[in-house]
C-alpha cells in the first residue's frame, strides 16, 4: 500500500515537472504551483521523519532516525538531525503540526518553535496566537529573531543563564594548514562577535573603497603608501588585512567605542526590559551596564505593536545607529528580505537633495539590487502599514537609462536639540509606567555612509557623558521619548472615551 502511494506521488511529480519544462503554464499558475507544493513539502518532510523514526525504533538505533534518514535521502547528518528533532517537537503541538501539514507554516519556522519548546512548554506556544500567526507569515530569518525574543521574555532570569552559557563557549583556535596558510577559527557570544564583525566590516570596506579609488586614479598619497605592490584586493582580502591591522594597534591610543547596536524593549504589562542585538539575539539586561560607558545612543520609541512614534532628528547621512535601528525594524532589505546588513544600505524615500530628511520615517533599508530597481526600473516605495514600507514594480516598466533628479539646493540641517538627557541610566529606568514599548540603539562612532566627521549630532547623552565623543542622533533624549509616549497614551485614552 505504502509503496504504491509513493509510486503515485512520483508519477504526479514527474508529470508536473514535464509540464513546467514544456513551458505550458502561465506566471499565475507558476505562483500557484509554488504555494501548493509548500504544503506538499511539509507533508513529505513529516513522512520522511516518521518513516526514519519507525525504522530506528524497530532496530534500536537510538538516534530517532537521523542516521537512516541521512543515508536514505542523501541529506547531511546535521539536516537530518534537525528534521527529526523538528518533526518530533511538532508532534507535541497539534496546532503547529496541522499548520505544517497544511502548508501554512514552513518546516524552518516549525524548527524555530522546536527551539522555543526546549525552554518553555507546548501549552505556552500553542496558547500564543500572535506567535503562531508570525510563524505562518514571517520568513525564517525574521521569525527566528521573534522566536528568540519570545523565548527570552519567558525565562525567569531574562536570558541571563543562556547568555552566560554562550559567553562560556567563546574560543579562538589558530593552526598551520597543509597548504602553507595559517588558519584562524573563532566563536563568540553575540555581543563580542557582533563588535568584532562590525569593526572588521567597517575597516574592510574602507580599504576596499580605497582600492577602487586607486584604480580610478583618485587615490591620495597616503593611500598609495598603504597599498604597496599596487594589487586590487577582494573584499575577503580586505577583511584579512583589516584583522591584521586591528592586531597591530599599539596601546595608549584611547579606548575604542563599542561597535554594536543594542535594542531594548519595555514590556507594557510587566515593565520587564528585554535586550537584544539589532539582528534579534536576546541578551540579559546586565549587558547594558558594561557597554553604556563606551557607546553612543540613538533613540527609537515604538508602540506596543511596533509602530514608530518618535525618531531621531535630521542629519545629512544615516548614522550607523540609525541603520541598525532600521535593521531592527525591518529585519533586512524592505524589498526582498535580504538579511545581510553588508548588502543593505539606508535609502531616502524622499531625496535629501529635495528636502527629504535623514529621519527613520524617511529611510528604508534596501539592498543594491532593490535600490537599482527604484532608479533603473521605476519601482515605487509603498506603505505596508505600521509605519513600514516596501517596494513594488510599476504597472508598466519603462526600460532605459536611469534619470538623475533635477539639481536642487541642499536643505540645511535642523537646529540641534538642547536637551541631551541624562544618559543610559535615565533611558532604562523601568519606573516609567507610561511606556508602551521602547527601543533604543547603541552603536559605535562613525556613520555607515560617511566618515566620522559626518556623524549624527544631537543625542541621548551629553558629549561629556560618553568617552570618545562618538556619533549621536536624536533631538532630546529620554525626555522626548517619554513625552511622545505620554501623548500617545493620552490620545488612546481620548479615543476610548469617545467610543464609550
Amino acid at each position: 500500500m505504502a509503496i504504491r502511494l509513493v509510486e503515485r506521488l512520483d508519477e504526479a511529480a514527474s508529470e508536473l515537472l514535464a509540464c513546467l519544462k514544456r513551458g505550458e503554464i502561465s506566471s499565475e499558475e507558476a505562483l500557484e504551483v509554488l504555494s501548493g507544493t509548500r504544503a506538499v513539502r511539509g507533508k513529505l518532510d513529516t513522512v520522511q521523519a516518521l518513516a526514519a523514526a519507525s525504522v530506528a525504533g524497530s532496530r534500536n538505533h537510538g538516534d530517532g532516525g537521523a542516521h537512516v534518514l541521512a543515508e536514505s535521502t542523501g541529506i547531511s547528518r546535521r539536516d537530518a538531525r534537525s528534521q527529526v528533532r523538528t518533526i518530533k517537537a511538532v508532534g507535541a503541538m497539534p496546532a503547529v503540526r496541522d499548520a505544517v501539514e497544511d502548508g501554512r507554516m514552513s518546516v524552518a519556522n516549525a524548527g524555530k518553535l522546536a527551539d522555543a519548546l526546549d525552554k518553555t512548554s507546548a501549552a505556552e506556544i500553542e496558547s500564543d496566537d500572535e506567535l503562531l500567526a508570525k510563524a505562518e507569515s514571517l520568513p525564517p530569518e525574521q521569525f527566528g529573531k521573534e522566536a528568540k525574543r519570545w523565548t527570552a521574555a519567558r525565562q525567569a532570569d531574562g536570558g541571563e543563564a543562556e547568555y552566560r552559557r554562550l559567553r562560556a563557549r567563546r574560543a579562538v583556535r589558530v593552526w598551520d594548514g597543509d597548504d602553507g596558510m595559517v588558519h584562524l577559527y573563532g566563536q563568540f557570544d553575540p555581543v563580542t562577535g557582533r563588535r568584532i564583525r562590525n569593526r572588521l566590516n567597517r575597516d574592510a570596506h574602507r580599504l576596499f573603497d580605497a582600492d577602487k579609488r586607486h584604480a580610478r586614479g583618485l587615490h591620495s598619497a597616503d593611500e598609495g603608501h598603504a597599498r604597496a605592490g599596487g594589487e586590487t584586493r577582494s573584499l575577503k582580502q580586505c577583511m584579512a588585512d583589516a584583522l591584521d591591522h586591528m592586531t597591530r594597534i599599539t596601546a595608549g591610543g584611547g579606548k575604542p567605542f563599542a561597535d554594536i547596536a543594542l535594542v531594548v524593549r519595555l514590556d507594557p504589562d510587566t515593565e520587564k526590559l528585554m535586550v537584544s542585538t539589532a539582528d534579534g539575539d536576546p541578551l540579559p539586561a546586565s549587558v547594558i551596564g558594561s557597554l553604556a560607558g563606551e557607546s553612543s545612543w540613538f533613540g527609537l520609541v515604538l508602540s506596543a505593536k511596533g509602530v514608530p512614534m518618535w525618531k531621531g532628528r535630521n542629519v545629512r547621512r544615516a548614522t550607523e545607529s540609525q541603520f541598525q535601528a532600521l535593521m531592527a525594524l525591518y529585519g533586512g532589505c524592505a524589498g526582498c528580505g535580504e538579511p545581510d546588513e553588508n548588502k543593505v544600505h539606508a535609502h531616502h524615500m524622499d531625496p535629501f537633495a529635495r528636502g527629504g530628511g535623514t529621519d527613520l520615517d524617511n529611510l528604508i533599508p534596501l539592498c543594491w539590487g532593490c535600490h537599482a530597481n527604484i532608479h533603473d526600473h521605476q519601482w515605487q516605495v509603498v506603505g505596508v502599514g505600521d509605519g513600514k514600507h516596501t517596494i513594488r514594480p510599476p504597472d508598466r516598466i519603462h526600460h532605459g537609462a536611469a534619470r538623475l533628479p533635477d539639481t536642487a539646493p541642499l536643505f540645511a540641517l535642523t537646529e540641534q536639540g538642547a536637551d541631551a538627557g541624562s544618559g543610559a541610566a535615565a533611558l532604562f529606568d523601568p519606573t516609567g509606567r507610561s511606556a508602551d514599548a521602547a527601543t533604543c540603539s547603541v552603536s559605535g562612532s562613525g556613520c555607515r555612509e560617511s566618515s566620522s566627521a559626518e556623524s549624527g549630532d544631537g543625542g541621548w547623552t551629553g558629549a561629556g557623558a560618553m568617552s570618545g565623543g562618538g556619533s549621536r542622533a536624536g533631538p532630546s533624549g529620554p525626555q522626548a521619548a517619554r513625552a511622545a509616549l505620554r501623548r500617545a497614551r493620552a490620545a488612546q485614552h481620548d479615543i476610548q472615551a469617545v467610543r464609550s
